[in-house]
C-alpha cells in the first residue's frame, strides 16, 4: 500500500492533536468574558464558560459533568447524572450546599456533557419557586414581596390574596377588591387608602355590600 506523503487530502489527525485542539478550545472559552445573568433568570452555560451575577459580586462556572446514567431495569440510588458547579462570591469559593450561601444554584436542564441551563437565585426565593402547589407558591412569593419590599415578585403570583392583591386593588382603585384580601392588616390598609371614610380615596364604604361595607368602615 502506498502512503500519501504530500498534500492534505485524506490525512488523518493524530489523537494527540485532537486533545490539543480540545484543550486550546477550553482555554479560549474559559478566558472569554463572563456572561452577565440576572437573579431568577434561566441562562445557558457551556463547559469552560463562566457567568457573572449582575453586580459582579458572584461568578459561576461548571466544574464538571457526571454522565453515568443508571442502566435500564437496574435499581440505582441516584440517576448517575449531575452538573457540578463552582460558585465564587467576593473572591471566595462557596462550598456546595453551604447553608450560609447568599445564592442558590438550580440546574434546569443539561445534556450532562457540554452544557447546562441554570438559575442563580436567593435561597428563599429559590425555595418559593420550587414549590409545586400553586397556592402555596403564591403565598410564599407574596410574603417575600412584602418582607423585602420587592413588589416586582407579584408578577409571578398567579392568584394574589394578600400583599399583591392589595397592590393590585390600589393600582386599579377597586375598593370592593379590598374585601378579598386575606390578611387583615393589608385589607384595612387597602380600605383606608381607597375609601372616603379612610381619607384616602373618592369612593365610599357604603357602596359595598353590607358585610364588606361594615369591614370597610371599621378601619381600626
Amino acid at each position: 500500500m502506498r502512503k500519501t506523503t504530500g498534500g492534505s487530502t485524506g490525512r488523518l489527525i493524530a489523537p494527540w492533536a485532537l486533545i490539543l485542539l480540545s484543550f486550546i478550545a477550553d482555554v479560549a472559552s474559559s478566558s472569554a468574558k463572563p456572561i452577565p445573568v440576572d437573579l431568577g433568570r434561566e441562562f445557558r452555560l457551556k463547559r469552560g464558560e463562566s457567568a457573572a451575577v449582575i453586580g459582579g459580586r458572584a461568578f459561576l462556572r461548571i466544574a464538571k459533568f457526571i454522565n453515568s446514567p443508571c442502566p435500564k431495569g437496574a435499581y440505582c440510588i441516584w440517576s448517575g447524572q449531575a452538573v457540578i458547579t463552582e460558585l465564587t462570591v467576593d473572591g471566595k469559593v462557596v462550598p456546595p450546599n453551604a447553608k450560609d450561601s447568599p445564592y442558590a444554584v438550580t440546574v434546569k436542564d443539561s445534556d450532562y456533557r457540554t452544557f447546562a441551563v441554570l438559575v442563580v437565585d436567593e435561597p428563599e426565593l429559590a425555595l418559593c419557586r420550587k414549590i409545586s402547589d400553586a397556592p402555596a407558591r403564591d403565598l410564599c412569593l407574596e410574603d417575600l414581596a412584602q418582607e423585602r419590599n420587592r413588589d416586582e415578585l407579584c408578577r409571578e403570583v398567579v392568584s394574589a390574596t394578600r400583599h399583591c392583591l392589595y397592590l393590585k386593588s390600589k393600582a386599579s382603585g377597586d375598593l370592593a377588591a379590598c374585601a378579598g384580601i386575606a390578611t387583615r392588616r393589608a385589607r384595612v390598609r387597602c380600605f383606608k387608602e381607597l375609601s372616603t371614610e379612610g381619607g384616602g380615596g373618592p369612593r365610599s364604604c357604603s357602596e359595598l355590600a353590607p358585610e364588606p361595607a361594615e369591614a370597610c368602615r371599621n378601619l381600626r
